[in-house]
């Protein structure tokens, strides 16, 4: 079955009571756009009704048929069922680990698929990626997204059969396999440079100087343009940061404020941590897209109706390629149609690697679609 698209409240109920009564649909993900066009209010009570499998968020933007479209929901149905769990950041007890322990350890197998859908800006989601990484392990392949909006601040925003929360994270396990790819299309352009002082996304020296004067001479002489009090956001979104990693992959991260010499990024930090500044264009990044998308083997798809490609991809991507981000969706899906969300930070483990949240990252997912 074929990506449901909903822009009114009608639509939305029809489609809901379509998949209900599909028996072939065994569960479903949901995310919709932080507009005004389906409350809380009208949303909760259809979500408790809801009887089968239903994880999902609040995103910037979802992606239809291969359109960016910021308003309305976007339903994907599964051929497998999901076993969900909501893990709310603001209790005490159980921890994370205990409460995957609880759910999963009788049950689990030896291998699988874990969506993930978290409160984009929470300072806990990073300890919840940890949990969940040290509790499946490197056989267990995860894919998933930070949800929320441009206001960069935690709201209600992720969904669940439960409701619409905040400060929480969700995830939907299966046995049914995943084919990812992960990638991102820039370069480093300096050696790699020491984190000397940092507090969660916040770094504050670099090589024990001031992460701003680190960061700027750096742009400033490979761009050749100039800071100033206006502009920050508008030159980083070119350079973002590197994380050196032991196997040479480089994690991104996306700075997007300066404030008393430090950065801001969208995700932490760690004092200690070798980085890289980097940069690309619009070619590099539709290349690294295009990469992510050679990973997942679509060939298999193409001769049938309702398949598509899946897709998370950064706000910052889409806003630094603007009117080209149309190609990347085609380096991304090229004779299939690409469905997904723009996210707040997305989350997966390339290959068999350990578990991270990527910026300005691009994810593909395939699996078996025919219902």
């Amino acid at each position: 079955m074929k990506a449901l698209y909903s822009v009114n409240h009608q639509e939305l109920v029809e489609n809901l009571k379509k998949l209900e009564e599909d028996n072939a649909v065994k569960s479903i993900l949901f995310f919709k756009t932080n507009d005004d066009s389906f409350s809380d209010e009208f949303l909760i009570p259809l979500l408790h009704s809801f009887k089968k499998p239903l994880i999902g968020g609040v995103f910037y933007e979802l992606i239809f048929n291969s359109i960016r479209k910021n308003t309305g929901v976007l339903i994907i149905p599964l051929k497998f069922k999901l076993i969900t769990e909501v893990f709310d950041f603001g209790l005490e007890s159980p921890t994370n680990f205990e409460k995957l322990e609880e759910k999963f350890s009788e049950t689990l197998p030896e291998n699988g698929s874990v969506f993930i859908f978290t409160d984009a800006f929470t300072s806990s989601k990073s300890l919840f990626i940890e949990d969940l990484f040290n509790f499946f392990g490197f056989k267990f392949t995860f894919i998933g997204a930070g949800c929320g909006s441009d206001s960069f601040v935690s709201f209600p925003c992720v969904i669940h059969n439960s409701g619409i929360h905040a400060n929480t994270g969700v995830i939907g396990f299966s046995e049914e396999p995943l084919k990812l790819g992960v990638a991102h299309g820039w370069t480093p352009i300096t050696e790699p440079l020491k984190v000397t002082e940092s507090e969660l996304n916040k770094v504050i020296t670099i090589n024990w100087e001031s992460a701003y004067d680190v960061y700027t001479r750096v742009v400033e002489q490979h761009s050749g343009l100039k800071f100033d009090d206006t502009n920050f956001l508008e030159i980083a979104k070119s350079y973002p940061i590197g994380l050196v990693k032991i196997d040479g992959e480089m994690i991104i991260r996306d700075p997007f404020l300066t404030k008393e010499g430090a950065i801001y990024c969208l995700d932490n930090i760690e004092k200690g941590q070798y980085i890289t500044i980097m940069n690309g264009n619009i070619n590099s990044l539709i290349e690294g897209a295009a990469k992510a998308a050679e990973s997942c083997n679509k060939t298999d798809l193409i001769n049938a109706d309702d398949n598509f490609v899946f897709c998370i991809d950064c706000i910052s991507r889409v806003k630094f390629l603007n009117e080209d981000y149309a190609k990347e969706l085609k380096a991304i899906g090229e004779d299939l149609p690409v469905n997904g969300t723009v996210s707040f930070g997305e989350i997966a483990n390339a290959g068999h690697s350990f578990l991270e949240i990527y910026n300005k990252t691009v994810i593909v997912a395939t699996w078996e679609q025919t219902i």
